[in-house]
């Protein structure tokens, strides 16, 4: 195991949000000093890599400096957002200062291992109902994330979790995550692989495919749709017809349309009857769990206009003691705690590092699309594996290096010699 893995696999097992690791502050400090060491042990810290960094801080600081006091809200709120940038964004830049070019390639690396020996314990996972791996992970309970239930166990590479006991949740908190770390790794590997479908692309799509996540299906379809664009370069009558039968698709497929239709009813119903759920959910000690739609409706009645700016880290405490509920919807959570312009310039530089790959605008629109169904049903984009997005483009500076010969020769445009 070289360093640039071990660096890659602890950063994914912090971003996972599933393991004992990332309960304590101390263990992301810990993480965060291996980083500078590693950093300056292999000489990757350059002056300009600081001053950048300084620019990115001073930036962050007056932007929330600006919407703290628009907000008018407690001293607490702004501490939040301080202690954000220093335990996630600082952990994400310190991720893109020691992989550099190589970030994507360390990244599938690591998580098609991690797909394999998800896939093990899944398959023990399937008998008895999942009784075998509880009694591994119950072993090891001291390894798991205390989320106050006993259906849940994880031993860091892996997660149970009774309710989804047909599902692969791998190394993070729950399926649908898994599932978009999986897709997110499936994506990096075609970019730099020239959308060949390699031993690692064939293992991370049967692990996705082992996660049941709506949302992870969508954006591997897309993907692959995407696949088809750049490979092919299909005429507007393929483009017509993928999208006839995804449209069929969305009815017709129980996982797609149904549950999409079933959930969002669900969702007005209980925003209809949150006063009489936070009563029963406040005697069980529970949160109230609303869902992708009830979340984007909930969080927008509750800030509105402050939605442009966002509202801060720890929005939620604005709210809980009247409404203690759990969102899952991601692209309103991180609108909620970052704003829409935070959004917009988080979309820009993904959109940003793809063009790196990518040679069309079409084409980056799809990745940009890609993401988006991910992050809208989990959590994903405030976490260090997203994070990642606003500095990477920095550190690449148009370094193909990564990317192979044959995509390089027949895509991307050669630099005319300079004459007098």
């Amino acid at each position: 195991m070289n360093i640039y893995y071990l660096v890659v696999l602890l950063f994914l097992l912090f971003s996972s949000k599933a393991n004992f690791l990332v309960d304590y502050n101390s263990a992301w400090f810990g993480l965060e000093v291996f980083m500078i060491i590693v950093a300056f042990r292999l000489k990757k810290v350059k002056k300009r890599d600081i001053q950048y960094f300084l620019t990115c801080l001073a930036v962050y600081f007056l932007y929330i400096a600006v919407r703290f006091k628009l907000n008018k809200l407690p001293a607490d709120y702004f501490t939040s957002d301080v202690f954000y940038f220093f335990k996630f964004a600082f952990t994400a830049y310190l991720f893109c200062v020691i992989l550099r070019e190589k970030a994507l390639y360390y990244l599938v690396k690591v998580i098609s291992h991690l797909a394999i020996v998800s896939l093990v314990f899944y398959s023990i996972q399937l008998f008895q109902n999942g009784a075998i791996v509880k009694a591994i992970g119950t072993t090891f309970e001291s390894l798991t994330v205390d989320d106050g239930s006993f259906r849940y166990t994880n031993f860091v590479f892996f997660t149970f979790d009774d309710i989804h006991y047909y599902r692969n949740s791998g190394f993070c908190w729950e399926p649908g995550a898994f599932g978009s770390f999986l897709t997110l790794a499936l994506m990096f590997n075609f970019l730099i692989n020239d959308f060949k479908l390699n031993k690692e692309a064939l293992i991370i799509t049967l692990a996705i495919l082992t996660t049941v996540s709506t949302t992870a299906y969508l954006g591997v379809f897309l993907l692959f749709f995407l696949r088809y664009r750049v490979l092919n370069r299909g005429s507007k009558i393929a483009i017509i017809i993928f999208a006839v039968i995804f449209a069929l698709a969305i009815p017709n497929v129980p996982f797609l349309g149904e549950k999409v239709v079933e959930i969002y009813e669900q969702d007005i119903r209980d925003l209809k009857e949150l006063e009489q759920l936070s009563v029963y959910y406040e005697d069980v000690e529970r949160q109230i769990p609303l869902n992708r739609f009830a979340s984007v409706i909930f969080l927008y009645e509750q800030f509105n206009w402050k939605l442009f700016l966002g509202v801060s880290n720890q929005y939620d405490e604005y709210y809980i003691n009247e409404f203690n509920v759990n969102i899952s919807n991601g692209i309103m959570d991180f609108i909620t705690k970052f704003g829409l312009v935070g959004l917009m310039v988080l979309l820009y530089r993904y959109g940003k590092l793809c063009r790196a790959y990518l040679r069309k605008t079409e084409y980056i629109c799809y990745s940009i699309l890609i993401l988006l169904i991910l992050s809208f049903g989990e959590p994903i984009l405030m976490l260090p594996i997203c994070v990642i997005f606003i500095f990477l483009p920095t550190f690449k500076k148009q370094d193909f290096s990564a990317l192979s010969f044959d995509y390089r020769s027949k895509y991307l445009p050669l630099k005319r010699p300079n004459t007098i």
